[in-house]
């Protein structure tokens, strides 16, 4: 899965955007507005569906005059249902609108991923799909979750696989990312990237770690050999 990571991976989004020409930016589950604050200084066109009315009601008092941000109340399957017939031209899509307790509502519904996707995939123009908490669709996700609620990864991938079979679809920083042929270069070279920095700084803390496990033994060794010698004077 490689690591794991808060928010979306943003220099690949930013690497996404401009190599691509994508003005659309399309968050489900807004919570607290960071990732579209974000967005707004890559996109020049940022919608975001948030189901709260709390939350919403707090982002509209906050950031509802922020150029290029259009925020949205209601549930994310039928918002994208009017976003995919509205936006015609190449889309970065952002799904994070599972419920995760707390502040965030869906707990009797908790995961509309496979709905959303369903409703993606008619989309007409270059679709560039990234969905958040990889983990939990890996595996179960932990309680209170209710496991029947949320797809597994198979389910996931065969959504995927049965609309666009040649896109090409990876898991990395706790996100099932994917994206259309034309863009696997580039995503496999921020996958190499990830994954050197990863694997380098692993064998630096392992070093590091042996390093500290033979000044240890050493010390205890020098101290044993003082303590034999003192013994035996």
């Amino acid at each position: 899965m490689g690591l794991i990571r808060m928010g979306p991976p943003q220099k690949l989004i930013e690497k996404l955007a401009h190599s691509f020409e994508i003005q659309n930016f399309v968050e489900t589950g807004t919570y607290h507005g960071g990732t579209a604050l974000w967005a707004t200084s890559i996109f020049e066109n940022v919608l975001t569906i948030e189901s709260s009315s709390e939350l919403h009601r707090q982002l509209i008092n906050k950031h509802g005059h922020t150029p290029k941000l259009e925020l949205i109340f209601g549930d994310s399957r039928e918002k994208l249902e009017e976003i995919t017939h509205s936006v015609k031209t190449p889309t970065v899509f952002w799904l994070d609108a599972h419920w995760s307790g707390g502040e965030t509502s869906g707990a009797t519904d908790q995961c509309p991923l496979l709905e959303e996707l369903e409703i993606i995939q008619s989309f007409s123009s270059d679709t560039y799909l990234l969905i958040d908490d990889a983990r939990l669709f890996l595996s179960p996700p932990q309680p209170p979750h209710d496991v029947d609620q949320w797809p597994s990864i198979s389910q996931i991938i065969g959504i995927l696989r049965a609309h666009s079979p040649n896109d090409y679809i990876v898991v990395i920083e706790d996100c099932i990312i994917s994206v259309p042929a034309h863009a696997k270069p580039l995503l496999v070279s921020y996958c190499q990237a990830v994954n050197q920095e990863a694997w380098e700084a692993y064998s630096a803390k392992l070093k590091t770690s042996n390093f500290m496990k033979g000044a240890r033994r050493l010390g205890s060794s020098f101290i044993r050999n003082i303590n034999r010698a003192q013994s035996n004077s």
